[in-house]
């Protein structure tokens, strides 16, 4: 018997099926102004068979647990919507919904960086930040919506945030501060290496790792200043939790050392008692991109009937 899991975020959705390992996969674009529910249902039967006992979804925004309702996410569309119950209506399975970083720790640490620990964060870099807290193998959700760290105010005079907040964490470590950076510089410089590369069609926050991963001075550039932002932020997550490790994952999380390096460094730097401490280690996420899709299928083992 196999279970589903689906994680949707600002642009994506990826759903696997699991049965002793991931038997079936598919990506599916998304946009803002796509009913949640239909880009679940079309991530579920994308993967779907017979045998599926029961599907998990992870949601990119504040999720109330278990009731698995989406109050709110600046990345994603509606509030105060029943996910769980109207997916339960549709699929006839039962379903369960998390924040998509809290699925995405559970993937890690059954089938990635975190496996053997007990304590540790899950930082997801995406189109915004996400977060997750395991403390003693289990996930802390607070009342429903602890994480939720990329508004952090990092910066109180900084940028506006999809949240309608200013200066949030995430403004200046994600994959749209990646994005602002790469066209200003285009702006700036109509003749260098990222406008050759780019041209005049949309950039993403993946071009710019990959075009940093193929040896750019100026991408690298661009990700090191977005990892040292990411860096002062975790010392931040450091000085509260003291965890054994944290996880850095998310469709930027693959990047690696072109902006782990720069953020550990950061990190060091910033902490708080820096020459009588260690630096917890920072890794990347070993499920890659689909912890979150994974950790969702788990999720769903839990609570199949």
């Amino acid at each position: 018997m196999s279970t589903i899991g689906i994680d949707i975020g600002g642009t994506k959705a990826l759903a696997v099926r699991l049965d002793d390992g991931v038997v079936a996969d598919e990506r599916h674009t998304a946009t803002r102004g796509d009913p949640l529910v239909d880009i679940a249902l079309a991530a579920a039967r994308g993967v779907w068979a017979d045998d599926v006992e029961a599907v998990g979804v992870g949601l990119a925004g504040l999720v109330r647990w278990p009731e698995g309702v989406l109050a709110w996410g600046p990345h994603v569309q509606g509030t105060d919507i029943p996910i769980k119950v109207l997916l339960e209506e549709d699929l006839g399975v039962p379903v369960a919904v998390d924040n998509d970083a809290n699925v995405a720790a559970f993937g890690e640490r059954v089938a990635g960086a975190a496996r053997g620990f007990d304590d540790f964060l899950l930082v997801t870099l995406g189109t915004g930040i996400g977060g997750a807290i395991v403390i003693d193998g289990s996930v802390y959700r607070g009342e429903s919506f602890a994480g939720e760290w990329g508004h952090i105010r990092h910066d109180p005079a900084g940028l506006l945030c999809d949240c309608g907040k200013r200066g949030c964490w995430e403004t200046v470590a994600s994959g749209p501060a990646l994005v602002r950076l790469a066209r200003e510089i285009v702006s700036l410089n109509p003749e260098g290496s990222l406008a050759d590369r780019f041209g005049s069609r949309p950039i993403t926050g993946e071009d710019v790792t990959a075009a940093a991963d193929s040896g750019d001075e100026v991408a690298r550039g661009i990700v090191a200043q977005v990892g040292t932002e990411l860096g002062r932020g975790l010392a931040n997550l450091i000085a509260v939790f003291d965890p054994e490790l944290i996880v850095v994952g998310g469709g930027l999380g693959s990047v690696g050392e072109s902006l782990l390096g720069p953020a550990r460094r950061a990190a060091a730097e910033a902490l708080h008692g820096g020459n009588h401490r260690l630096l917890p280690p920072i890794l990347v996420a070993g499920a890659g991109s689909r912890a979150g899709a994974i950790g969702a299928a788990y999720l769903a083992s839990s609570i199949r009937s």
